[in-house]
């Protein structure tokens, strides 16, 4: 495979590499499920593949792919593991979200060559200004990849700085071993806490700014288009991805599933049957709807944030942010439908449909997936009313 030290890897063999990185996802799954964290092997693997430069900008010898690719990556690796796709893709991205920063931030993360950061924005914390930083403290949850991160970058403020980014070393707060939950348990998401931690200036920077075109790392880093992409459009398509992937996933273990099962009141294979048969070309339809959907999804935000395009209308970010939410719920109709026909004995512990079952359900309860809101916000917007107390910039 090849190694980052061989420089700057070309977007198809990052995207190869994806492919080939399924099968060993698939092989931890039930590791990384049971142990509640990625194995070390597996991220080495990823590291060893170059992916953690997938989305760095050239200048600094990273691959600076484009958007559809780095999409494209989280749902090869999603086909082995949803939590793996979850947590490379949070990885991955996080290196785009630390190259957001100033020069000086930028020096220190990537002394080392590799950032490697979680994120959690909720609740946000306190910050206080105090000569040369900020004291910041708060309690932030659902940290994605935390337990194989260096730095975590968190949202706090105060009334006298407005909404702040900060980004702390790991080692500056606390990790607390909250995520017992019954499905995506191999990413780790975990709450971080930071008690009175003194944070350097050039390490907190205003919110808005951050998340918006107008960061500091694409003015450091013109050449990467997509560090002036505001920060909500690439890290909402993730769930779309790993929904995308896993109900792929999905699809290729059912007919083994069903293959060698007889209906015990008719003697009959269960692959002959007709209801099958139904359910599994609605499952592939389903998928293919989702596929579509992320992938037009992905046309769109390339489409209405090239560079040098005006801020898209509300109307436009409305069926963008239908295509989003979209993808990851058709997704997960394709595994629903599968799940309901596979019989009984998929619910068993280490079953790999089990697993993708536990998954989904976890998944769909991500604020980014709940359609139900999405389409009320969107209808809304879509009628002329605009998007009531919803946040503009996260809109």
């Amino acid at each position: 495979m090849t190694v980052i030290s061989e420089g700057r890897l070309r977007p198809a063999t990052l995207i190869q590499a994806a492919v080939d990185l399924a099968p060993l996802a698939r092989e931890y799954a039930q590791q990384a499920d049971t142990s509640r964290r990625i194995p070390d092997a597996l991220i080495a693997a990823f590291r060893e593949a170059g992916l953690f430069t997938a989305m760095r900008p050239a200048e600094v010898g990273g691959a600076a792919i484009r958007f559809g690719e780095f999409i494209d990556i989280v749902r090869h690796i999603s086909r082995g593991d949803a939590s793996a796709g979850w947590v490379a893709a949070f990885l991955i991205s996080h290196e785009w979200l630390l190259s957001r920063l100033n020069a000086q931030a930028q020096a220190e993360i990537f002394a080392d060559g590799f950032g490697l950061a979680a994120a959690a924005a909720a609740p946000p914390g306190k910050a206080e200004a105090v000569d040369g930083g900020y004291r910041v403290t708060g309690r932030w949850r659902f940290a994605s990849a935390i337990l194989h991160s260096n730095w975590v970058v968190v949202s706090a403020g105060g009334p006298a700085t407005g909404p702040l980014a900060v980004v702390a070393r790991i080692g500056e707060g606390t990790i607390h071993d909250t995520w017992h939950v019954p499905g995506m348990r191999g990413t780790g998401s975990n709450d971080f806490e930071l008690k009175d931690a003194f944070i350097p200036a050039h390490r907190v920077v205003d919110f808005v700014r951050y998340s918006s075109r107008e960061n500091d790392g694409a003015q450091l880093f013109p050449s990467y288009e997509a560090l002036q992409y505001p920060m909500y459009r690439v890290l909402s398509l993730i769930h779309g991805a790993v929904a995308v992937g896993t109900a792929e996933a999905a699809l290729e273990l059912y007919p083994s599933i069903i293959g060698n099962r007889v209906r015990p009141a008719t003697g009959q294979p269960l692959a002959e049957e007709a209801g099958n048969h139904s359910a599994y070309g609605e499952a592939v339809q389903q998928a293919q709807i989702a596929r579509l959907l992320l992938d037009d999804a992905v046309a769109r935000t390339e489409r209405l944030y090239a560079r040098g395009s005006e801020n898209p209308s509300l109307e436009e970010r409305a069926r963008l942010n239908l295509a989003v939410t979209g993808s990851g719920t058709e997704a997960l109709k394709a595994v629903d439908t599968l799940v309901q026909n596979a019989g009984a004995s998929i619910h068993r512990d280490g079953h790999p449909l089990d697993l993708i079952n536990r998954n989904s359900q976890v998944m769909r309860s991500h604020a980014v997936l709940d359609w139900r809101y999405a389409q009320s916000l969107a209808g809304r917007v879509l009628l002329g009313q605009g998007p009531g107390k919803h946040l503009d910039a996260l809109y």
